[in-house]
């Protein structure tokens, strides 16, 4: 086809757009929608999973992993060192560990985000600072070196706080009461290691001294602390980088615990492994990989219903047009040349849908990155268009098109001029196309909903969960004490002040606790207990929760047997409480209560040991998927309360409790950040983000596969009585009641539907196994779920039908008997 005829083709679908401005809305709209879900949904997959770091050859990076097959975590300081020494497929490996720091500016904390990384960091991604250097090679040094300790500012600190000054260079800060001096600018766009965080400075390995003091992580063998990665040398691949590791593994295992303290007790079941590291270390992807395939999924049944809805609009269209189609044929136009100028119309259409869907993908890929952050965490991700997702949104376009217009175009090509000439229109072509376009849009609806309903239980019985807190006016306060230099008992005493504080307020209860509920933090000690007969029973990953007299009634756990901490029990060493399931792991089928725990294996210690006092109700501080773990709880001392803990409070009243615990904090450690402060509840809304998206997204793709599903069966309803309102009026005059007219236009439409809910259903038994790991508190393949969508869809349907019905039924006899 040559460029003229192609531009007169072009004008005369623009003319005809023109004549026809709501079914060209109509079209572009469902090819908007379709394609602009997927563009939403591609841009948070690429975002989260696909995405490279912005460093030169980012494929020849690897990344090692601790592993035992469902959790994957990062690696000790000693591990890291084994590893470097024995590993011979890396130019070098690098260490690196996010880090909340305390900045201090002009006598006030703040709190903001850093990173440890090792000397020869920036050698091993092959980055350059924007300005200055990089880590000089004695940084690793403890202090730092002869000159301190360095600092590498984010490009996004440097202009946003210091207006992108280059005179910082040199310059000395305080981080956690340490000075450290400038010495760089990381580049734009390298905001660090871990998908979905931002880094605003980056300290040498060395400051973990400062960091973790007086007990730094670097040498402790069961601190799994530093994400590992390192780049392959040119001749080496992952799988050599793979065979290396197994043949060093045991090696490691021994160097980086000789005492076999940790990794043959706690972590016996976890193994080292190397996997690409071209998108650094993401634990988004971990948690959203499999929700953001089953959203694909759905997203691309939905882009089929918008494809198979347009194809329906055109079909229509074309049927309108049989006459004009007919004429052109009879005057000599080939068939190509009108399959070409349907599909052109088609394409023509698609463009204004792909910048539509552009608006829509990006508005969705933003609201979604945004539900991903925690609290006191947001997620940073570029969801921005960008070359590889416009390329996305085009392609997802023409494919759209083709997938819409195809059967259209053919059809009007195949049209047959004689008899298209001796009558209005094509009769009966849009009906029997919809006979197929029809079931295929029920069936699609049927797996949306089906869906909708799974994710929609799972997060309702999730949320009705039993937590083991109270979450009605809880409130917590996560307390950094990292930049105040503080020894362990004054540690204690700051955290005691602090209670002492918030208790002049008198309506308000508070209490500490070292690890806050449901916020991806861990805890775990090995304990043991001896049973009446003698018998040891170990429990490896209980966990720990320090806290102090006061805390169950705060946060709303349950004493189930003896009795909570009260104060006189800070005087007498050695008292614990149990959770339940703690209770029946160390003593089954004997009462806990006064028995005694161990962290000595020999049990030959007494200042290891400690007598139970009271057994209370399990708390989920992990996840409200899983069981809640055997907790041991035990009172803050010198040796045990960290420097960053939490404050519970309880308010007797409706007022906010954020302002009160603001002076508390101020007044207990005036050098102190200010503290995080968050609800029970946001918590607990926080940590089912991943829920509350799915659900979000399901229920939004059932109600727009709901909504085309009807408009596809109002449109073939109200045409076929349309197209036969002659057959109706003759048989309404030879005494046909309503209720035969009614049966005769929706008998099809019934025969469509229970084909279309049929095999929806085996679809959606199908798709939703998939689902499996997403769901909680009910069976994917539950009747009851499929009985609700079955009935959802026919209520919809048999409400869709009312108006084409009625409309049949009023037909006038003598009018219909005069229509051509």
């Amino acid at each position: 086809m040559s460029a003229e005829m192609l531009a007169r083709d072009a004008h005369s679908a623009a003319r005809a757009f023109a004549k026809n401005p709501v079914w060209a809305a109509a079209v572009i709209c469902s090819l908007a929608l379709g394609i602009g879900a997927n563009v939403g949904i591609f841009s948070l997959s690429y975002a989260i999973l696909l995405k490279s770091l912005p460093v030169p050859d980012p494929g020849q990076l690897i990344l090692y992993t601790f592993s035992n097959g469902k959790q994957s975590i990062n690696l000790s300081g000693p591990a890291y060192d084994s590893l470097e020494r024995h590993q011979s497929v890396t130019t070098g490996l690098l260490a690196w560990s996010g880090a909340e720091l305390a900045l201090d500016r002009s006598g006030q904390s703040e709190r903001i985000k850093g990173a440890l990384l090792s000397s020869n960091g920036f050698e091993v991604l092959g980055l350059k600072p924007f300005i200055g250097t990089a880590f000089h090679p004695d940084a690793d040094v403890p202090g730092g070196g002869a000159g301190g300790y360095e600092a590498l500012l984010g490009y996004d600190f440097w202009q946003n706080h210091l207006g992108g000054d280059r005179q910082v260079l040199g310059h000395s800060l305080a981080i956690n009461g340490s000075p450290v001096t400038v010495i760089g600018v990381l580049p734009r766009g390298f905001d660090g290691l871990i998908a979905g965080t931002r880094v605003d400075i980056i300290l040498p390995l060395a400051f973990d001294d400062v960091l973790h003091a007086p007990k730094p992580y670097r040498r402790h063998p069961g601190a799994m602390w530093l994400t590992v990665m390192g780049r392959l040398k040119p001749n080496e691949s992952l799988n050599s980088a793979k065979a290396n590791l197994r043949a060093i593994q045991s090696t490691i295992r021994e160097e980086a615990d000789p005492g076999h303290k940790y990794l043959s007790t706690f972590f016996a079941p976890f193994v080292f492994n190397v996997e690409s590291g071209h998108a650094g270390r993401s634990f988004l992807k971990v948690s959203y990989e499999r929700p953001l395939l089953v959203l694909e999924l759905l997203v691309v049944l939905l882009l089929v219903l918008c494809c198979a809805n347009t194809a329906l609009l055109v079909a229509a269209q074309m049927a309108t047009r049989a006459r004009e189609l007919a004429v052109r044929c009879a005057l000599g136009a080939s068939r190509n040349r009108l399959f070409c100028q349907v599909f052109l119309e088609i394409l023509l259409l698609a463009v204004p849908g792909l910048l539509l869907a552009a608006g829509i993908g990006w508005f969705l890929a933003s609201r979604l990155a945004g539900m991903l952050g925690q609290v006191g965490a947001p997620v940073y991700l570029q969801v921005t268009p960008n070359w590889v997702i416009l390329g996305f949104a085009g392609g997802l376009t023409v494919v759209a098109a083709l997938a819409a217009g195809l059967v259209p175009a053919l059809r009007a090509s195949r049209s047959d001029p004689a008899s298209s000439l001796g009558r209005r229109e094509e009769a009966g072509s849009t009906t029997n196309f919809g006979f197929w376009i029809v079931p295929a849009q029920v069936a699609v609806s049927v797996v949306l909903v089906a869906s909708a309903l799974l994710l929609g239980s799972t997060f309702l019985h999730l949320y009705s969960e039993r937590s083991g807190f109270s979450a009605q006016r809880l409130y917590f306060a996560d307390i950094d004490l990292g930049a105040a230099k503080l020894n362990d008992a004054k540690i204690v005493q700051t955290a005691e002040d602090l209670l002492h504080a918030l208790a002049s307020y008198g309506d308000m209860r508070a209490a500490i606790l070292s690890v806050p509920p449901l916020s991806d933090s861990f805890s775990a000690g090995h304990y043991y207990s001896v049973g009446p007969t003698g018998a040891v029973h170990s429990e490896p990953q209980t966990w720990v929760e320090i806290v102090s007299p006061g805390y169950f009634p705060v946060v709303g756990t349950r004493m189930l047997e003896g009795r909570a901490f009260d104060h006189s029990d800070l005087n007498v060493s050695g008292v614990c409480v149990l959770s339940r399931g703690a209770a029946d792991a160390f003593f089954p089928h004997a009462t806990a209560v006064s028995r005694f725990i161990y962290s000595d294996p020999a049990h030959a210690d007494p200042s290891k040991a400690c007598r139970v006092i009271g057994i209370a109700e399990d708390a989920r501080f992990r996840s409200l998927r899983e069981a809640a773990p055997p907790t041991i709880y035990k009172l803050p001392s010198s040796d045990n309360l960290p420097r960053q803990f939490t404050l519970a409070v309880r308010t007797l009243t409706d007022n906010d409790p954020s302002q009160a615990i603001r002076n508390a904090a101020s007044q207990a450690s005036p050098g102190a950040p200010a503290p995080v402060i968050y609800s029970f509840s946001s918590l607990v809304d926080a940590h089912l983000r991943k829920e509350r998206m799915l659900i979000s997204l399901s229920a939004c793709f059932a109600g727009a596969a709901l909504v085309l599903t009807c408009i596809g069966l109002f449109g073939l309803l109200i045409r076929s009585v349309t197209q036969t309102t002659r057959e109706i009026g003759i048989r309404m005059a030879l005494g046909a009641g309503r209720g035969a007219v009614i049966g005769s236009l929706v008998r099809r439409a019934v025969v469509q539907i229970l084909v279309g809910l049929a095999a929806g259903t085996i679809l959606a038994f199908a798709t939703n196994r998939t689902m499996k790991s997403l769901v909680y508190g009910i069976e994917p393949g539950s009747l009851a779920t499929y009985i609700v969508t079955i009935i959802v869809i026919v209520a919809v349907v048999l409400l869709t039908m009312i108006v084409p019905a009625r409309r049949a039924t009023s037909i006038d006899p003598i009018r219909a008997l005069r229509v051509e």
